[in-house]
């Protein structure tokens, strides 16, 4: 007799051959001898004083102990357990962790919600037999490292490379342009050349021309403040970086193009400012995730200071505006990419 009975958009239980076996979105995750589901059923009649409605259900295991009906009551039992908020103390301890970190690994919102919770909670006040099996399987890694994400790391210089190699990059292309050939007319974001000779190349090479000396102290300053934060904090892999910071810059110019053609004494600029907005966008992002609302708060606040200072005609604060917003879109899908499409630990966010 085969029979399939679906929990719930991830579980699925089926009695195949005489086997009960449990699926995860389609894939076969465990089988399940009789002798382990009765200590199932029995850890589970453990709760009928506590819950009336789960007493109904395992009082009736014995009177009837067909394989079918063992199917049906487990089925029920799990459906039980998930209206419960995936209780670890409703199933049996060694049943009910691995399937609920299969269930977050597969990305069930649920399940990420109360992962950690549960783990606290039987590390804490469970039974000594569950607190070993937790430390002997690393579950107590999953705090260690849920604890170690939602802190804000300060920079050192092993973990801000790529920061310094943009900064040194930024001052060699200042020198070799500016000072020495005196060529970066060619790669400033020049609107009427881009628009009337097709110079499109500006778009992208503005980014890391910058006009003047003081130009590049500034943007060097804080790009080495902010980079440095953004990258020691950064929860994805070191190519979300420049995808950022590229991305932004280029956004922002793009920006500029669409709303500054009005403007007449906005002709020309350059300079990383609009990458590094950007890089600040992505960064309260990651404060939010990290749950550090109030560090969110401020930061943001201090963001929007410094853009509405930098709101002056010799500086393009169009494309700060534009490169800040493209920032915090474009971590948020690159976020998306990684969670659901790349990363294999679905314990990132």
């Amino acid at each position: 007799m085969n029979s399939k009975i679906k929990i719930n958009d991830y579980i699925t239980v089926c009695l195949e051959h005489n086997k009960i076996l449990i699926y995860i979105q389609g894939e076969r995750f465990q089988e399940l001898e009789y002798s382990f589901l009765n200590k199932i059923l029995n850890a589970s009649e453990n709760q009928k004083e506590e819950t009336k409605t789960q007493g109904k259900i395992t009082e009736n295991i014995f009177k009837n102990d067909s394989k079918n009906n063992y199917f049906n009551i487990f089925a029920n039992i799990l459906k039980f357990w998930i209206r419960n908020n995936y209780d670890t103390g409703i199933l049996l301890y060694n049943f009910s962790f691995p399937l609920l970190k299969k269930l977050v690994e597969v990305g069930d919102p649920q399940a990420k919600k109360v992962f950690i919770n549960e783990i606290l909670k039987n590390l804490w006040g469970a039974d000594p037999l569950v607190v070993k099996y937790l430390i002997k399987e690393k579950y107590d890694n999953y705090v260690a490292m849920y604890n170690n994400r939602r802190n804000i790391h300060t920079p050192n210089i092993k973990g801000i490379k790529l920061t310094i190699y943009v900064c040194i990059l930024n001052i060699f292309i200042y020198i070799l342009f500016t000072e020495v050939f005196h060529i970066e007319d060619i790669f400033n974001f020049d609107l009427h050349k881009i628009l009337n000779n097709f110079e499109v190349w500006r778009i992208f090479t503005s980014i890391f021309i910058h006009p003047g000396r003081f130009s590049l102290l500034i943007n060097t300053f804080f790009l080495s403040s902010v980079g440095s934060y953004f990258e020691a904090n950064n929860l994805l892999s070191k190519h979300v970086y420049f995808i950022v910071y590229l991305l932004s810059g280029i956004m922002g110019n793009i920006g500029y193009m669409l709303i500054s053609s009005e403007l007449p004494y906005f002709l020309s600029s350059a300079g990383a400012s609009g990458a590094i907005f950007g890089l600040a966008g992505a960064f309260i992002i990651i404060l939010l995730i990290k749950e550090k609302y109030y560090w969110a708060i401020i930061y943001s606040a201090i963001c929007v200071f410094f853009y509405f200072y930098t709101i002056i005609p010799r500086i393009n604060y169009i494309s700060h505006l534009f490169g800040f917003i493209a920032g915090i879109i474009i971590y948020v899908f690159c976020i998306f990419i990684y969670q659901y499409v790349i990363a294999s630990d679905r314990f990132l966010v």
